[in-house]
């Protein structure tokens, strides 16, 4: 099957729109939510969780700034080839989509609860790193940034821990698929964060300026990218 849906960036979330409903699309979520416990997008309906603890729609729409009906996770995503394109204004979803020879390939690795990680470059050191498209800000380990001048601080949240403050470091970005080396900003995350990164044996996470550099595809476990200009 084959959807088509409007995709786009509302206060820095990326928000899908299907059926006047705002869908939050969070690849860091292991699961996807909708009150209903259905979450229907195009031709396909997916039973999802109708809620999950500390995590309410009420809660995201509050954080996101706008009215949110559901949340897309990655359970839903990896069921079918998924592309997200945010320049071009869409999402598709389709059981017969061909990968562009012009696409990069990432490695991914299948981590517990159903995250999923790249391996890139940050300041000339590999870094694995959760892709979290609902991360407004990207997150790495204290080590990558030693020596480096903090460009100020941000604020963020988290469901588990609310809001919290950030000092920020411009780092250099290698995506290591054949692209040019840019610059991005990095937070580094709060203790409790650092620990659960730690058990996941990642680095930090990769938030939505990765979308907002690439059109993205999820596809049996492996992450395709194609350079878009932003």
């Amino acid at each position: 099957m084959f959807t088509n849906c409007p995709f786009k960036l509302i206060n820095d979330h990326p928000i899908l729109m299907y059926n006047d409903q705002n869908i939050l699309v969070d690849t860091g979520s292991p699961v996807s939510i909708h009150p209903s416990g259905s979450l229907v997008i195009g031709d396909n309906e997916f039973s999802v969780q109708s809620s999950v603890p500390l995590v309410s729609i009420q809660y995201i729409s509050e954080k996101v700034g706008c009215e949110i009906h559901g949340l897309l996770g990655m359970d839903v995503i990896n069921s079918m080839p998924t592309m997200f394109s945010l320049k071009d204004g869409f999402m598709f979803m389709d059981d017969d989509a061909k990968y562009s020879a012009h696409f990069k390939k990432f490695p991914l690795s299948q981590m517990s609860g159903g995250l999923v990680a790249i391996t890139i470059s940050v300041n000339g050191k590999e870094a694995n790193m959760i892709v979290d498209s609902g991360a407004p800000i990207s997150y790495i380990r204290s080590d990558f940034v030693v020596g480096l001048e903090s460009v100020g601080i941000m604020e963020d949240f988290s469901p588990f821990i609310g809001n919290f403050q950030t000092e920020t470091f411009i780092c250099d970005v290698d995506t290591m698929t054949n692209q040019d080396v840019y610059k991005q900003r990095f937070g580094i995350p709060p203790q409790i964060i650092s620990m659960t990164l730690d058990m996941l044996n990642v680095d930090g996470v990769i938030g939505i300026e990765l979308f907002k550099r690439n059109r993205l595809q999820f596809s049996n476990h492996t992450v395709f990218l194609l350079p878009q200009r932003i």
